[in-house]
């Protein structure tokens, strides 16, 4: 065949023209091959799959399932079907999406998988067994952890050697074997006429001051302004309740500058709100999240901001009713309905009080809610246990239950412990620990 197509050509006086276009010939199959391959490909990561029985393709949509630590068995409506980290078909629809791992507790999720949109799952997943790493051994009374997350205040009052008494701070650092360090600073000697370890600690907004105020909120017997990176001589001590309600509207002024910046960051309409109907307002430690306390019902308006492709579809709330906290997402202009305050500690009346009083500003400076450094999880504790809560309200799990002062749990600056206090003697004062959550 081939034999006489070349006569004909040489009959006809063609085979020169043919070999002179045979290149571009070559050139345009090869990317006609191209263009038909990279198609297809573009199908297939999109989720297309051909339909064998009747033909052409279905679109599907993608599930990434993700993990840290990688590794976790992902089943989908209770069946296996692989292991983090991979991406798999599923055909538009809901669906029950679960991830376990030997040693961690079990991450679960309802899925909402639409067409060619990928749906995933960013789990991190908890130990199921966390251990402990010592952090004081003379004892730590009234632990409060600094705005910037940095560092805790707290009193010893016990040591067996009386001149380690007095006031404390400890810089959390993260060791070279993933392990919470404590370095820490003594602030105050003891002093004859003071009990430390009866004084109220309050941090002031920047993290470098500490006052430690004795006697009731509403009229304080004495307060001592303590810088925070140094050692006071008890000589030098000097009582300044009587600038108490001063420093505390600098302070507080210091605060609303510091909500003003972060509020640029929100829309114009949020930022309204969470001035005037919200306390409590936190930015996650990527600033693209905030946690906020409402003390006003209204509502947020839709549409705020550019929905992604892959926004959540976790249930919304946007009428947000006073004594409950909410996490608004800057990226997905999601609001999540995540914790009643009733649950973590905070009553009503607490909401209700003047905004210049001392009752009010300790409120408002130690909430006892705080953001873990995943930018998705909320620590708090609720009926004696550390529980932590994914900023979209769902997965709220117990990462530690044991024995210790109920209150004082704080997050490590990497996210992957809490520090808690523990007494583990019935004679002897509770010390600060970390436990290892990740």
């Amino acid at each position: 065949m081939i034999k006489k197509l070349k006569k004909i050509l040489k009959r006809k006086g063609l085979s020169k023209k043919a070999e002179q276009f045979r290149p571009a010939m070559i050139i345009a199959a090869v990317l006609a091959f191209v263009v038909a391959g990279t198609t297809l490909i573009s199908f297939f990561i999109r989720g297309y799959r051909p339909d064998v029985k009747k033909g052409g393709f279905f679109s599907t949509g993608l599930l990434a399932a993700t993990s840290l630590p990688k590794g976790a068995l992902v089943y989908v409506d209770e069946k296996l079907v692989t292991a983090t980290d991979d991406t798999i078909n599923l055909s538009p629809g809901e669906y029950h999406i679960k991830l376990i791992k030997d040693g961690y507790l079990p991450w679960e999720k309802k899925a909402i998988i639409k067409k060619e949109i990928v749906f995933q799952t960013s789990a991190y997943l908890f130990r199921s067994a966390p251990d402990l790493h010592t952090l004081t051994n003379t004892g730590a009374l009234n632990p409060i952890l600094s705005p910037d997350g940095l560092k805790i205040a707290y009193a010893v009052a016990s040591s067996s050697a009386e001149i380690k008494n007095g006031l404390w701070v400890s810089q959390i650092d993260e060791g070279r074997l993933n392990l919470i360090r404590s370095n820490s600073r003594q602030l105050i000697a003891p002093v004859s006429f003071l009990d430390w370890s009866k004084a109220v600690l309050v941090w002031n907004p920047d993290s470098t001051e500490i006052l430690a105020i004795f006697g009731p909120s509403q009229e304080p017997s004495s307060v001592y302004r303590l810088p925070a990176d140094k050692l006071t001589p008890s000589d030098q001590l000097r009582n300044v309740a009587y600038q108490l309600p001063f420093i505390l509207a600098e302070w507080q002024e210091a605060k609303k500058e510091k909500l003003t910046r972060g509020l640029e960051r929100l829309p114009e309409e949020l930022a309204k709100i969470a001035s005037e109907s919200a306390q409590l307002v936190t930015f996650s430690p990527h600033e693209k999240k905030v946690f906020y306390l409402a003390t006003k019902e209204t509502t947020i308006p839709e549409n705020l901001l550019l929905h992604p492709p892959a926004r959540s579809d976790q249930p919304e709330e946007r009428t947000i009713k006073p004594g409950r906290i909410y996490v608004y997402d800057l990226e997905q202009d999601t609001n999540f309905f995540v914790l009643e305050t009733d649950k973590i500690g905070l009553g009503q009346e607490s909401l209700t009080q003047s905004e210049n009083s001392l009752g009010q500003y300790l409120t408002t400076a130690q909430a006892p809610i705080y953001w873990l450094a995943t930018n998705n999880h909320l620590v708090f504790i609720e009926e004696s246990q550390a529980k932590v809560i994914e900023a979209d309200g769902s997965n709220k799990q117990t990462v530690f239950a044991g024995t210790f002062e109920n209150s004082y749990v704080f997050p490590s600056p990497d996210g992957n412990k809490l520090i808690v206090l523990i007494s583990l003697h019935p004679h002897l004062p509770a010390n600060l620990y970390a436990v290892t959550i990740r």
